[in-house]
């Protein structure tokens, strides 16, 4: 695995992924741990916005350092570990109020070693809710309330670069909802973002590959509207891009054109 030089101690733990960067856009970096997962990197004027901090593992932060040396403001899409796991490299985090219970809640046990190396595992957060801008210099991202995966899902409006950044609400893969009660707030989010489609060109989600075109909203809003109505589009679990699902996870898939729904059907 490569080694990064840098500021910042690492602790290796056996599973660390590889990572991989590059700027996607002006000023614009996505950062890839591993197949799937991404955060991204986004440079103003006068800051950057960290969206999301992933695992937080390898040497996360020393690529951080590298790709900027402007004072970085750190903002969650949601209070998922894969999206939190590495919030403790920073002093403060924003996030929305119904993420905050989750964001510092693992998946599994950590390294303690890993652990007692990150500076502030008691890191301040500020939490934020829709409307809120974050003002980067010549460079305005602006947060959107989108709860369906999660409720205190936030996607980001880049209003600089004209991009969209939806977190884990969905991608090219699928809309992940815990359940079919979700999937009416699904839909008004898709319609919210839909109402905005001239205010970005492109959508790049936190998972499986990107960036994606605006159609997948036309057609997440058709599919979900579907399965209000009782008339889903079922298709094989796992057949879909970074799926992933166990046969006896209880869920079901719902695709139409290359938009899934995958929801647990009770």
């Amino acid at each position: 695995m490569a080694e990064f030089l840098g500021s910042h101690n690492i602790i290796r733990q056996n599973g660390d992924c590889e990572y991989r960067y590059w700027e996607m856009f002006t000023d614009t970096y996505a950062i890839q741990y591993g197949e799937g997962l991404y955060c991204f990197l986004l440079e103003g004027k006068k800051r950057a916005l960290l969206i999301d901090t992933g695992y937080g593992r390898g040497d996360f932060p020393n690529i951080i350092e590298r790709l900027t040396s402007k004072p970085i403001d750190v903002v969650n899409t949601h209070g998922h570990w894969d999206h939190t796991g590495g919030n403790a490299w920073f002093k403060k985090v924003h996030m929305h109020a119904e993420s905050v219970n989750g964001a510092k809640r693992a998946f599994s046990r950590l390294d303690p070693a890993w652990w007692e190396n990150m500076p502030y595992p008691d890191y301040e957060i500020a939490v934020i809710d829709d409307g809120y801008v974050f003002d980067l210099g010549e460079r305005k991202v602006e947060c959107i309330h989108t709860p369906a995966h999660h409720k205190g899902s936030l996607t980001f409006l880049d209003h600089g670069q004209r991009l969209l950044f939806p977190g884990d609400e969905f991608d090219a893969g699928q809309a992940a909802l815990p359940d079919i009660s979700a999937v009416p707030a699904f839909l008004e989010n898709m319609k919210k973002l839909k109402a905005r489609e001239s205010e970005y060109d492109f959508i790049i989600p936190q998972h499986n590959g990107g960036p994606i075109t605006k159609r997948y909203i036309d057609y997440f809003i058709q599919n979900a509207q579907d399965i209000i109505d009782g008339k889903p589009h079922p298709a094989p679990l796992n057949d879909a891009p970074g799926a992933g699902y166990a046969k006896d996870s209880g869920r079901v898939r719902s695709r139409l054109w290359h938009a899934s729904i995958v929801y647990v059907d009770k």
